[in-house]
């Protein structure tokens, strides 16, 4: 393979020196993708999101290494980031179903083993995307969400900026909300390396339909009531 922007060789190596000792990945969380790949074999990969080509590279790399391939899917034409036989791209909307599965036959014949989302970075967007491919998931597949944990956003961190940290606290919000909601069929993992990310590992067969969430948050106004009167408690009690 080919990757226009990236030495994968260098990054899998990179990757492959890390201390095997040490439990989580040390960097960042593509090093935990390239850590589940390396253990599973030959996979039907779909990406949702490409932009320079980091993540692709790593799951085309792996799909070479085994027999798999890797099926990407992004808004942006990105048709030119990786040369391979086992990477396939179409220029789509990642929710459109439909048009993805009448060019991508195979994820609909042998259904997903790795589902990566990473496109538009919106608490809605997300729940569309995992929803509409879920069906197709096979079992025992794993969904990679990108982007979970909002800290590098914060105010006086780095990247600060207030809507990436609305966005990425909706996104893990909507995450747990899922995960709970499909408790008896997926197991949520989350780890928080630069911007997070979630593992969920999913049980059913291939045409399962998930539950939609169940889970209500309180009224803001109730919330905010009670604070006020647990501050007024706390006042007399002083």
């Amino acid at each position: 393979m080919k990757s226009k922007n990236f030495d994968i060789n260098k990054i899998i190596n990179d990757f492959d020196n890390l201390d095997p000792e040490f439990i989580y990945p040390q960097g960042t969380p593509l090093e935990e993708i390239h850590k589940t790949l390396s253990a599973r074999g030959s996979q039907i990969i779909l990406e949702c999101g490409v932009r320079k080509g980091f993540s692709t590279s790593i799951f085309t790399y792996h799909s070479e290494k085994n027999n798999g391939h890797c099926f990407s899917v992004d808004v942006e034409d990105c048709s030119d980031v990786i040369i391979s036989e086992h990477w396939s791209f179409i220029r789509s909307d990642d929710r459109d179903v439909k048009k993805i599965l009448n060019k991508f036959t195979l994820l609909d014949e042998k259904g997903i083993d790795i589902l990566f989302i990473d496109s538009l970075h919106t608490a809605k967007h997300l729940k569309q995307v995992l929803y509409a491919w879920y069906p197709y998931l096979n079992k025992n597949s794993i969904i990679f969400i990108d982007d979970i944990d909002s800290f590098p956003y914060h105010r006086n961190q780095p990247k600060n900026s207030l809507m990436n940290n609305i966005n990425w606290d909706e996104m893990n919000k909507f995450t747990i909300d899922f995960s709970r909601s499909n408790k008896n069929d997926v197991t949520l993992v989350q780890i928080y390396k630069k911007s997070g990310l979630a593992k969920l590992y999913k049980k059913s067969a291939k045409g399962s339909i998930p539950n939609r969430i169940q889970s209500k948050d309180r009224s803001y106004i109730l919330i905010q009531f009670i604070k006020v009167l647990r501050f007024i408690k706390n006042v007399i009690k002083n």
